[in-house]
């Protein structure tokens, strides 16, 4: 009988052969001597020294806090384009960034190596290692001169943490007069450690700090977008199945023990009624405009929903974000302004979870001070979003492809937050944080 595990195995060597597959295409149409005469190439680079620093301790997006890091926004790297003929080419992007598989150190990543295949002007198949279509920043995600923010928004940016599939993507370009549409369509497979934060030691189970679950994501997806001389619309819809591929699972059910009708405690027992998953559909909607305004004036905006029906986490959220900015010579100042909450009623359960407490009559004060410490724990797991930041910050473009930045951003956490790391010395919500961001980014 084949088990479900050696299915998601089998997918997983699905996937490493189509990327070999990819590359050793690529070797072989290089090393063919009818072909290499015609083949042209084309080598890119570009990256971003960035530094970032809080006015508190605690950490957000994972490295910003009050000592000051380069981590957050720091990188560089380089694309090379093989064109075979006019109608097939490779592609092969490799970046050099911090680690956000562990929580320190440099690596490197194969970001991407697909083969693109135009029969005609209409038609554009993508085939192995491929950014994820459908938002305004999907394929430049990472080169700083190609945007005026010091970073895309994290409330917005936190949609995936994911950005490139192995897969397969479909292009179909309509040309309008002054004018295009571009329906696109993918499918494909990612792996990916998910890091949760840990805000309290609990027993040998869990300590205070960062944790990280293996995962594999199953994505497919379709967008449309518009797009002008000076105008830019677009709306995709994304279905995700997201599988353990380590030890861990999800809480279907949360589980809850009684001592009275009152007081009790969350927790993931099955005798009290917990129930564990490995797996879970997510649906994301989206739509975004970038639009010219007048004047030197852009508005650009995009909104976000994330919904599952198969467990109950906080990661069902609505976000997105709009900025304002003016092109002034080389001057580009903007404002922005984004948000992600984690929908009521889940919302609702994590500050249940988060608040509750049993008091020190009922058990001894060894027992009580670690069931209420395991709340905070699986608060934490089961994750929470209620905050908005305000950015002011200006680029300052020496040339097309050379661009400084600073920013000033206000962030204000409400019920809670996820993208913060919040232990237990602190309080884990209506608490806030001013970042200060300089950043140069380049590209040849």
């Amino acid at each position: 009988m084949t088990t479900k595990k050696n299915l998601n195995y089998c997918a997983l060597i699905k996937c490493n052969t189509l990327l070999k597959m990819t590359l050793t295409f690529t070797i072989v149409m290089l090393c063919h001597s009818n072909v290499s005469a015609a083949i042209s190439y084309n080598f890119s680079a570009f990256g971003t020294v960035g530094y970032a620093i809080s006015d508190q301790p605690y950490q957000y997006m994972q490295y910003v806090d009050n000592e000051g890091t380069f981590a957050r926004d720091s990188l560089i790297a380089g694309q090379l384009d093989i064109q075979f003929t006019p109608k097939l080419t490779t592609t092969i992007q490799v970046k050099l960034a911090a680690d956000k598989s562990q929580e320190s150190g440099i690596a490197p990543e194969l970001t991407w190596a697909f083969l693109s295949y135009r029969p005609n002007n209409e038609w554009v198949i993508n085939l192995g290692m491929l950014p994820i279509p459908g938002y305004l920043n999907s394929v430049n995600r990472d080169v700083g001169v190609t945007y005026d923010y010091v970073r895309l928004p994290a409330e917005f940016d936190s949609k995936s943490p994911v950005n490139n599939i192995l897969g397969v993507s479909i292009s179909k370009i309509i040309p309008l007069p002054d004018s295009e549409f571009i329906i696109d369509a993918y499918a494909g497979r990612a792996k990916h450690k998910w890091r949760y934060y840990i805000g309290d030691d609990l027993d040998e189970t869990y300590s205070t700090g960062a944790t990280y679950n293996k995962v594999t994501l199953d994505l497919i997806g379709t967008s449309i977008t518009y797009k002008t001389t000076e105008n830019t619309y677009l709306a995709g819809i994304h279905m995700a199945r997201i599988k353990n591929y380590g030890d861990s699972l999800w809480l279907k059910e949360i589980g809850y023990q009684a001592f009275s009708p009152d007081i009790g405690f969350y927790n993931n027992y099955s005798s009290d009624g917990a129930v564990a998953v490995d797996s879970y559909d997510m649906f994301i909607a989206n739509i975004g405009v970038d639009i010219h305004l007048g004047n030197d004036f852009r508005l650009a905006s995009e909104l976000i929903l994330r919904k599952n029906m198969d467990i109950d986490i906080g990661l069902n959220t609505l976000s997105g974000y709009v900025s304002l900015r003016k092109t002034m010579n080389k001057w580009t100042p903007y404002l922005l302004y984004s948000q992600i909450k984690t929908e009521t009623d889940t919302l609702d359960t994590y500050q249940k979870i988060n608040n509750n407490e049993i008091p020190n009559s009922i058990l001894s004060d060894a027992q009580t001070q670690q069931i209420n410490t395991s709340q905070h724990v699986l608060a934490d797991i089961h994750q929470g979003y209620d905050q908005f930041s305000i950015a002011l910050g200006t680029s300052y473009r020496f040339n097309p492809l050379s661009v400084l930045k600073a920013e000033v951003m206000f962030v204000q956490v409400n019920d809670a937050s996820n993208l913060f790391d919040i232990s237990s010395d602190y309080q884990s919500s209506n608490y806030n944080a001013t970042i200060f961001t300089v950043s140069y980014s380049f590209a040849f």
